[in-house]
């Protein structure tokens, strides 16, 4: 009788999440496409993360987007990067990348309106209150456009929540949010701001997806745009795979 019940329970916690993440789903889509004279785009990520050490750690990253939801892209970025544990929750990192951009909808048959080589430092700071996981990102870039070169200050806070758990484990569903500032050296204080806000599921101690709203907001001189992405990222940690072999 009494497995009964927990079998009833474990059912009835299973609809309530599965409700719960439909509706902040929906919430995501329909705060994406409340943008007013701007039509949704689209952004699709893969990250490949992990340990190979106690102390040190590889980043890889891929992100494809369009400028509508029609899948005719016109932005590819590759990221990679490799950090070191200076503590238990900090650890620096040095990355580097390369962006391309292209004309809206060209699908990568123009000339790139834009290429640029990225190199950066970063120090990430993470801190658990309870169920509550924040994340603390400071990237120091350095961006070679062309002939030119310039130097930009990001700050990062991130949220992850989990709701069906009380920590992020495998099944664990999470809410997640974050904004983020983007800071050149000259000119205005600040000249991007990107919030996100979305969620994900945990499916195994190795990946994760997890998808959600991207709401980018440029400053620039005398003018301000915005547009929101649909994002859907795939996140694999390859550490238990290394942890195996050693």
């Amino acid at each position: 009788m009494f497995a009964t019940y927990l079998n009833d329970m474990n059912f009835t916690k299973g609809i309530f999440s599965a409700i719960l993440i439909t509706t902040i789903l929906i919430i995501a889509y329909t705060t994406c496409q409340a943008q007013d004279n701007q039509s949704l785009g689209n952004w699709n990520s893969v990250i490949l993360k992990g340990k190979f050490s106690p102390k040190w750690s590889l980043l890889g990253e891929g992100h494809i987007r369009s400028s509508n939801y029609d899948f005719k892209y016109d932005y590819f970025e590759i990221k990679m990067g490799i950090g070191y544990a200076i503590s238990k929750n900090l650890t620096g990192l040095f990355g580097t990348g390369f962006f391309n951009t292209d004309e809206p909808g060209g699908f990568f048959q123009t000339p790139a309106l834009q290429k640029e080589l990225r190199t950066w430092f970063e120090l990430n700071l993470k801190q658990t209150f309870k169920r509550f996981y924040f994340e603390h990102r400071v990237r120091l870039e350095q961006r070679f456009i062309g002939d030119n070169y310039k130097n930009r200050l990001k700050y990062r806070l991130g949220l992850l929540i989990p709701i069906n758990k009380p920590e992020m484990v495998h099944g664990s569903i999470y809410l997640a949010l974050s904004d983020e500032l983007f800071m050149p050296q000259y000119g205005q204080v600040v000249e991007k701001n990107r919030f996100y806000f979305g969620a994900g599921y945990k499916m195994n101690k190795n990946a994760t997806l997890q998808i959600g709203c991207i709401n980018d907001n440029d400053y620039k001189p005398n003018i301000h745009t915005a547009k929101n992405h649909l994002q859907i990222m795939l996140i694999y940690d390859f550490t238990n795979l290394v942890k195996k072999r050693t």
